[in-house]
């Protein structure tokens, strides 16, 4: 477990996300959000704006049905933003 410590959030405990795998909902907005990531690595990249708002889009519709699932894609986004490879959102 990674542990990473925040000025506004304090102590965060980066640990596996306990997704409800029972959540359909959460299973395809996390199937579409891993076809949108994998266009990052494709020979001719998607359009990093482009990734960030379908990644936005999916967030909030995510927020009510999964809230763990729009945390996950949350950190996503914040790791393109900030250029760092992203790994597949696992459900």
């Amino acid at each position: 477990m990674a542990r990473i410590k925040s000025v506004i959030f304090g102590d965060y405990n980066m640990m596996k996300s306990s997704i409800p795998a029972s959540n359909p909902f959460a299973q395809v907005i996390a199937a579409e959000a891993n076809r949108v990531i994998r266009t990052l690595q494709l020979p001719k990249p998607a359009d990093r704006t482009a990734v960030e708002s379908v990644l936005e889009s999916l967030k909030a519709i995510a927020e009510p049905t999964s809230p763990e699932l729009a945390k996950t894609l949350n950190i996503r986004l914040i790791a393109i933003r900030n250029n760092i490879q992203v790994n597949q959102v696992e459900v």
